[in-house]
C-alpha cells in the first residue's frame, strides 16, 4: 500500500548558511512588507497551505510535515514506512531540497521522490535535485492521476490555520484566523507572475461557488474556532458571481465573517466599495506595480483615490510596487518610490523585479542574454540584489535602493500597524454613519444591482448591524498596542499620529476597559524585552514549531502534533500569501 510524506524544506529559516539567506525567511510581513520597521513589524510564520489541501484530497495514506528540522525530516525518512516523499520548495530553497533528496537516496533508495512547488520551474532541475517525478501545474489533479485515483472527485477543503508563532511587540497573538484556498492562478497573467504561469495562465477554482466557500468557512469555524479568514486566491474579486454568492450565504445565515484577500485594482473597482464592506473584506492586497501604467489591471484607474476610499471605509490596503523595471533609471526610480509612498497605503511592499523561471519575462530576458546564469539560486528571492544585467544599476546598488525605499515609507507614514489601526476605526465610524443615512433615506441593499437602492417599506438593515459589530471587534484588537506604537515611533510626526488615533478610539469606543489596560501593560512590558533583543542582536528570528499531521483515512478525523515550541497559536489578523496547491 502506498504511503506518502508531504514535506516543506527544513529549518532554520531566515538565517544565512550554506543553504539559504537571512533575507529569505518563512515570514511575509517582516520579510518583504514591514521590513525596516523593527519592533513594529507583526511576526508570524505562515503554514504550507497547499500541502494540507493535497493530503486531504487523495485516497493514498499521507502525512504532512510542516516546518521540520533536519532531525525531524531524517527521523521520518528512517521510519521506513513511506513509499513516496513529496518535497515542496520555492526557488531560493533548492539547495535544501537537494540535501533532502540526497538523504532519501542514500538511506531509503526505494522511496520515490516527487518535487513540487514554484521551485520546480528551475531549468534542468533533475540535474540539481535527484528525483523520480516533478509535479507540474495543479497538484491535486496531478497526485490523483499519479496514484491512479479519480481526478474528478469534488475538492474537500481542509481546516487550516493561517499562521503559527504570531507576535506583535513581543506579545503572542492568541486570536485565530483560518485559510480558505478558493483557487489558484490568475487570468490577468502579468509577465512576471510565477503563480499565473505555473498554472498555464489560467484560473483553477477549488471552490466553485460562494456556497462552497461559505461551507469551508463553517468548517473552519467549527474545527478551529475562527471567524476571520485569509482568502488564498490571486484575484478573488475577479470571480464576482462567486463573491456575490458568498455574501448571499452569509446574509442568509447571519454570519458576518471577515476576510483578507488579494485582488487587482480593476476587479476591486468593478465590485465597488459598498459590496466589499458588506462582505467583510478588511484587508486587500493590490498590485499597483508601476507609475508607468504598464499593466491592464491598473489602466485608467485613479489608484490614489481608490486606496483612500477603501481605507475611509475600513479596508486596510497593502499595495505592492516593482523596482528595477526596464525603464527605471537613477532618477525615475525615486519618482516611482515617491509615487507609491504618496498613495499612503497602510502597508507597502517593495519587491525587486524577480525574473523567475517559467515566466514570460524570464524567457524574454534569457533570450536577450540579460540573465546572470551563474547567480546562486538561493539568492534569487527579491529582497537583496537583482540577478540580471540592468543598464542603469549595479547589483550592490539594487540592494541599497530597496532597503532605502522601505525606510522612506516607514519614516514618512510611521508604523504600518499604526496605519492599520487608524483605518479600522475610520471604517467603523464610516459604516455607522452610512448605515444611519441609508435608513433615513430608506435605502436597501439590492444584490442584483450590487448597490443600495430606495425601497418603500424598507426595514432596518440587520445584517449591517452584525457587520458593524464585526468591524468594531476588528478595530478593538489594535487598542492594547496603541501606546506602544507611540513609545517606539520613528519620529515626532508618527507619535503625533498615534496620539490622534488614541483620541479617535476614545471618542468612538469610550474609555479604555480594565481588560484592555491589562493587555496594554502586557504589550508594553513585552515590547521592552523585544526592543532590547533588537538592539543587542539587530534581528529576531523565531523558528516555527514542527507540525506533523497524519491523514490515516478519508474521514475528517486526523491527528496533529506540535513540537519544539509549545502550543500552536494563530494570528488575529490573517496575512495573505501566495499559496499554490502544487506541492507548495
Amino acid at each position: 500500500m502506498n504511503k506518502l510524506l508531504l514535506t516543506g524544506v527544513f529549518k532554520p529559516y531566515g538565517v544565512t548558511d550554506e543553504y539559504g539567506e537571512a533575507l529569505c525567511s518563512m515570514e511575509l510581513l517582516y520579510n518583504q512588507v514591514t521590513r525596516e520597521q523593527g519592533i513594529h513589524s507583526p511576526r508570524s510564520n505562515n503554514l504550507s497551505f497547499g500541502l494540507y489541501l493535497l493530503a486531504e484530497n487523495i485516497q493514498t495514506q499521507s502525512t504532512v510535515l510542516d516546518f521540520p528540522s533536519w532531525k525531524n525530516f531524517t527521523n521520518e525518512v528512517d521510519k521506513g514506512q513511506y513509499t513516496h516523499i513529496g518535497i515542496s520548495f520555492i526557488v531560493p530553497n533548492v539547495l535544501k531540497a537537494h540535501r533532502m533528496a540526497s538523504y532519501i537516496r542514500r538511506h531509503a533508495p526505494d522511496i520515490k521522490i516527487i518535487l513540487g512547488g514554484h521551485g520546480t520551474a528551475i531549468p534542468d532541475l533533475q540535474n540539481m535535485v535527484d528525483c523520480d517525478e516533478i509535479c507540474h501545474g495543479e497538484g491535486v489533479s496531478w497526485l490523483r492521476n499519479y496514484f491512479g485515483e479519480d481526478t474528478n472527485r469534488p475538492i474537500i477543503h481542509p481546516a487550516v490555520r493561517t499562521s503559527v508563532r504570531s507576535f506583535v511587540y513581543g506579545a503572542p497573538l492568541m486570536e485565530k484566523a483560518g485559510t480558505i484556498l478558493s483557487g489558484v492562478g490568475c487570468q490577468n497573467s502579468c509577465s512576471f507572475c510565477s503563480t499565473s504561469h505555473k498554472f498555464d495562465r489560467k484560473y483553477i477554482a477549488f471552490l466553485d461557488t460562494g456556497k462552497d466557500i461559505y461551507d469551508a468557512c463553517i468548517k473552519d469555524e467549527e474545527e478551529l474556532g475562527v471567524t476571520d479568514f485569509a482568502l488564498m486566491d490571486e484575484n478573488f474579486c475577479k470571480s464576482d458571481t462567486r463573491a456575490r454568492q458568498l455574501l448571499a450565504e452569509m446574509e442568509k445565515k447571519n454570519k458576518a465573517y471577515t476576510f483578507s484577500a488579494f485582488s487587482s485594482a480593476e476587479a476591486v473597482t468593478k465590485m465597488g466599495v459598498d459590496f466589499l464592506v458588506r462582505m467583510g473584506i478588511n484587508l486587500l492586497w493590490i498590485g499597483v506595480e508601476s507609475k508607468a501604467d504598464l499593466f491592464e489591471k491598473t489602466k485608467g484607474i485613479d489608484l490614489h483615490a481608490l486606496i483612500k476610499k477603501l481605507q475611509d471605509n475600513g479596508i486596510t490596503v497593502l499595495a505592492s510596487l516593482i523596482l528595477f523595471l526596464e525603464h527605471h533609471d537613477k532618477e525615475n526610480i525615486h519618482e516611482e518610490i515617491d509615487w507609491a509612498i504618496s498613495m499612503e497605503s497602510d502597508l507597502l511592499q517593495f519587491m525587486q523585479l524577480g525574473l523567475n523561471p517559467g515566466t514570460r519575462i524570464y524567457k524574454e530576458y534569457d533570450e536577450k542574454g540579460k540573465l546572470m546564469r551563474d547567480f546562486p539560486w538561493q539568492r534569487r528571492h527579491g529582497q537583496d540584489t537583482i540577478w540580471f544585467n540592468h543598464p542603469n544599476f549595479t547589483l550592490p546598488e539594487s540592494s541599497d535602493y530597496l532597503r532605502n525605499a522601505f525606510s522612506r515609507k516607514y519614516e514618512t507614514h510611521g508604523p504600518s500597524i499604526m496605519n492599520m489601526a487608524h483605518t479600522a476605526v475610520k471604517g467603523y465610524l464610516s459604516a455607522k454613519k452610512a448605515m444611519a443615512k441609508r435608513e433615513k433615506k430608506k435605502l436597501v441593499w439590492n444584490p442584483e444591482k450590487n448597490a443600495y437602492l430606495k425601497q418603500s417599506g424598507a426595514k432596518p438593515d440587520l445584517y449591517m448591524k452584525l457587520r458593524l459589530e464585526a468591524m468594531k471587534k476588528s478595530a478593538m484588537k489594535f487598542r492594547p498596542a496603541l501606546k506602544t506604537m507611540i513609545k517606539y515611533s520613528p519620529n515626532k510626526e508618527a507619535a503625533e499620529k498615534g496620539h490622534m488615533i488614541i483620541d479617535l478610539f476614545n471618542q468612538t469606543f469610550g474609555p479604555v476597559s480594565i481588560k484592555d489596560r491589562i493587555m496594554d501593560f502586557i504589550v508594553q512590558s513585552t515590547a521592552i524585552v523585544e526592543n532590547l533583543r533588537f538592539k543587542i542582536n539587530g534581528v529576531i528570528m523565531r523558528q516555527p514549531p514542527v507540525i506533523r499531521t497524519v491523514y490515516k483515512d478519508r474521514s475528517r478525523k486526523n491527528t496533529q502534533e506540535s513540537k519544539n515550541n509549545g502550543p500552536i497559536k494563530s494570528a488575529s489578523i490573517a496575512e495573505p500569501v501566495n499559496a499554490a496547491a502544487s506541492l507548495s
